[in-house]
């Protein structure tokens, strides 16, 4: 540390204290000299990580009130872009004021259009209230943008888990300004959380000129509540709450108007610690006050994240198969957006199944459709799923239909078929059916052992089949998946052998085909997630010897074989 501190001296700052108390960091107190900051002189607060120098030291000052680059509360200075990629260790202190404090402190004070060259993002104010955790307030980000100055009741409905984290949730249902409603919940998003009963209760909300400029929950329900022309009190009520909306930035150049909200639990009281024994006394306060933070839980905030699969909302596909393989594609479908399932299998989620499936201890015991029905409402509570249960190839009428009769209802109600049954059989069937019907279809399945797969997509538009793809397996022209020999086992209590393999093995081939899927239902969207132009992808995860290698990819055409008797002869 004495280096560095030779180091800020040799460049002109001035070391007023360095400290470094018994058990804590060491802090230095430096004087930057006005040439060095560019608005005079300032006392700045240099704390130092056991991390440092592979991470960059903090740096506050409480001589400048900046709207940028500093954080309001803490003072905090934000010299370097939030990503440690951008701090250079070999700068040490001296190169880091020296590099990027006046351009930190000219970018805070600058106003819109000066020009300043500076990373391109909004510091959203929201971000630097300390909040309760674990608790968040869902509000759906489509109805929120209220004009300023404007405010009025609410009705929002709480849980309060009692597990180890003993979450508190508040989701935001109605606003109104006055008689009129101003803001309403999806319904999806309460129906993701009907499994915990939620308590209702009443409440007010008010928007702001601006943040309000405290850290203090009670401070801010003070302000808050002087901005609302009626307030009333809510008597003998779990909680009291207040929504408070400001503007501030949601990105560069972006304004929004931001959220918090103020739980007040009346009659609680506070306490402090006795000197002497007995019990701890009562502080006058008898309400506590915290702030919980708004999370945006609407359903274009589920897939801002992911540009290129908006419109997949408007998307659905028909899974037969939800065994492992065929439940984690379904899953990163959900993630990604598709607005409607229709699931199928016969089978029911063993809790042996759980190394490779993607559901959970608590759909044990239920249909394998079902429990990714419910998989699919904990992700994405805005896309529907019908799931049934079905064996395919069981001589039966189904809802008083033929197999044929009922799949081709479904095939036809859909923008993708998708095989995860491993069954070829099956496979040849619900391919051939669905070309019929002029539906995309794609099947994945890993080979014996996990040791590769495949993922094959027939367009009803392309020449070639999936009969077309096995015939050029059969003849080489597209490489079989390398195998692990003997890699069956039947667990106690099983009817049949299963594949061995590993879960996480298992899921590259489902992460493809998610991606094979999502192209070619975007395939129409401008800006969409692009296809790869490949009809045939052969993956290989091991050596022949069954060594594990990085997954390996090759993509093919499936062109019309000359073999296949799927074709009409001209």
């Amino acid at each position: 540390m004495q280096q560095e501190v030779l180091r800020l001296q040799e460049a002109g700052y001035g070391v007023l204290k360095q400290d470094a108390p018994e058990g804590e960091l060491w802090v230095l107190t430096v004087l930057a000299p006005a040439e060095k900051t560019g608005v005079g002189p300032l006392t700045l607060s240099i704390t130092i990580p056991d991390s440092y120098p592979l991470l960059p030291p903090r740096v506050t000052t409480s001589d400048l009130t900046m709207g940028h680059h500093q954080h309001p509360f803490s003072k905090d200075l934000c010299l370097i872009e939030r990503s440690t990629e951008n701090w250079i260790p070999d700068w040490h202190l001296d190169g880091l004021l020296d590099n990027q404090l006046r351009r930190a402190v000219a970018a805070g004070q600058a106003t819109a259009g000066q020009g300043i060259d500076e990373f391109e993002q909004g510091e959203p104010f929201s971000a630097y209230y300390s909040y309760a955790e674990p608790a968040g307030f869902l509000i759906d980000s489509a109805g929120m943008d209220l004009p300023v100055g404007a405010s009025g009741e609410l009705e929002a409905s709480f849980t309060q888990s009692n597990g180890p984290a003993k979450r508190l949730l508040v989701i935001l249902n109605q606003m109104w300004k006055g008689a009129d409603l101003v803001y309403q919940a999806p319904k999806e998003l309460h129906a993701a959380f009907d499994p915990y009963p939620p308590t209702t209760i009443r409440g007010r909300w008010v928007t702001l000129d601006k943040p309000p400029a405290t850290n203090d929950a009670k401070e801010i329900w003070q302000i808050a509540r002087e901005a609302c022309p009626v307030f009333p009190r809510h008597n003998n009520v779990p909680l009291e709450v207040l929504a408070v909306g400001f503007p501030e930035e949601h990105g560069a150049d972006v304004t929004g108007m931001g959220w918090i909200l103020v739980v007040k639990e009346p009659g609680g009281f506070l306490q402090k610690k006795g000197r002497g024994k007995g019990a701890p006394t009562p502080l006058k306060s008898s309400d506590s006050h915290r702030l919980v933070r708004a999370y945006r839980a609407g359903h274009s905030d589920l897939t801002f994240r992911a540009p290129e699969t908006h419109g997949l909302e408007t998307k659905k596909v028909a899974v037969l198969g939800c065994g492992a393989i065929g439940s984690m594609v379904v899953e990163h479908l959900a993630r990604a957006g598709v607005g409607e399932f229709y699931l199928l299998d016969e089978d029911t989620l063993e809790p042996g199944n759980l190394a490779r499936h993607a559901g959970a201890l608590d759909t044990i015991c239920t249909d394998k459709s079902s429990a990714m029905a419910h998989r699919i409402h904990q992700i994405n509570p805005y896309a529907r799923s019908t799931a049934k249960k079905l064996h395919i190839g069981l001589a039966s009428l189904i809802e008083g239909q033929t197999e044929t009769e009922f799949l081709a209802t479904v095939f036809n109600s859909v923008d993708v078929v998708v095989d995860a049954t491993v069954e070829v059989g099956v496979q040849q069937y619900s391919s051939l059916l669905a070309q019929d019907l002029g539906t995309m279809w794609v099947a994945l399945e890993g080979s014996p052992g996990i040791a590769g797969g495949s993922v094959v997509k027939i367009d009803p538009a392309a020449e070639g089949c999936f009969g077309c793809f096995q015939w050029h397996q059969n003849t080489g022209s597209i490489p079989e998946p390398p195998v692990v020999h003997g890699g069956l086992i039947q667990p106690a209590g099983c009817a049949s052998p299963t594949f061995t393999g590993t879960g996480f093995d298992l899921s590259v081939i489902a992460l493809q085909a998610a991606r094979v899927i999502v192209g070619a239902l975007m395939r129409s969207t401008v800006g969409g997630y692009p296809e790869d132009g490949y009809d045939a992808h052969i993956l290989s995860l091991r050596e022949p010897g069954g060594r594990p290698i990085p997954p390996t990819w090759q993509g093919f055409q499936v062109s019309r074989h000359t073999k296949c008797g799927n074709h009409e002869v001209a």
